[in-house]
């Protein structure tokens, strides 16, 4: 309850600093294929603000150069980049629906990386004892070292091929020479011990961790992992692995943080999705 809380206030903190934030919320109004542009805040008028630039009608002021830490030359390029709109707009190049679109995102993501910041904010980043107290929840995964070996390939279509001539006892050293794309690969894959706490807190799937022998083919959306391990040990650096777990460590914390975020928000708001977009997965 506590939590939800603390989520509640830092949403609403953020809401506040926004507010702060002169912005313009349009939205589409559809009538008989007609579109209105509808300012729920204009600020954008007012007579005490000082310009910096501006072409025709449109203008960009002092404080929002501040507010976005633009250079001269990003002022110029707005200038440049205005006229060229301009040139669209009397071209009839301007779709409405396109823009608005392009609006309620930019602001959408304005809105989302304040939160974001908040909240990261208050998410500490963890010392040597923080990260040691975490390693003895799992010692099998923190305070075991395994000799890791890994062959890394950009298509994944050949993996499970290569992994069957692994697993009928091709050298995986030889092959990670000759085909892999990791940085390693001139030694034959050899990433030297690690705690497989590193390797899942890196994003691989927790077997890895625990991995002895040869593992599975692991698909990532732009490349495939075969990893190995030939030998396990009882942790011989700690603070080698403290050092390399904190940040990994942080951004599961920093994850952590958004997907409660995005829990409390689906229990306040409605979501509706597209059948069409439903994959087969059901995800």
């Amino acid at each position: 309850m506590k939590s939800k809380v603390l989520i509640a206030g830092m949403y609403l903190l953020s809401i506040c600093v926004v507010s702060v934030v002169a912005i313009s919320v349009y939205r589409s109004v559809s009538d008989e294929n007609t579109l209105f542009k509808v300012s729920a805040l204009d600020v954008g008028t007012s007579p005490d603000r000082e310009i910096c630039a501006s072409v025709g009608d449109s203008v960009l002021y002092k404080d929002e150069v501040v507010l976005a830490g633009l250079s001269t030359d990003e002022v110029r390029g707005w200038i440049e980049d205005e006229l060229l709109a301009a040139l669209a707009r009397e071209m009839n190049l301007e779709n409405r629906i396109f823009i608005s679109l392009v609006r309620r995102r930019a602001e959408q993501l304005y809105l989302r990386d304040a939160l974001l910041e908040a909240v990261y904010a208050e998410t500490a980043f963890p010392d040597s004892e923080d990260v040691f107290e975490y390693m003895q929840t799992d010692s099998l995964l923190f305070l075991v070292e395994r000799h890791y070996h890994r062959i890394l390939l950009a298509d994944s279509s050949t993996a499970d091929s290569i992994h069957t001539r692994l697993a009928w006892g091709e050298s995986f050293r030889l092959t990670a020479e000759r085909i892999s794309l990791g940085q390693k690969a001139g030694i034959g894959g050899d990433l030297g011990y690690l705690t497989g706490g590193e390797l899942v807190l890196a994003g691989f799937p927790e077997e890895v961790g625990y991995l002895d022998g040869l593992s599975s083919v692991y698909f990532s959306e732009d490349d495939a992992s075969i990893f190995k391990t030939s030998d396990e040990r009882m942790i011989e650096d700690t603070m080698r692995a403290i050092y390399a777990i904190a940040p990994l460590l942080y951004e599961s914390r920093l994850q952590t943080a958004r997907d409660s975020l995005l829990d409390y928000a689906l229990e306040e708001y409605p979501v509706y999705l597209d059948s069409t977009m439903i994959l087969e997965d059901g995800s």
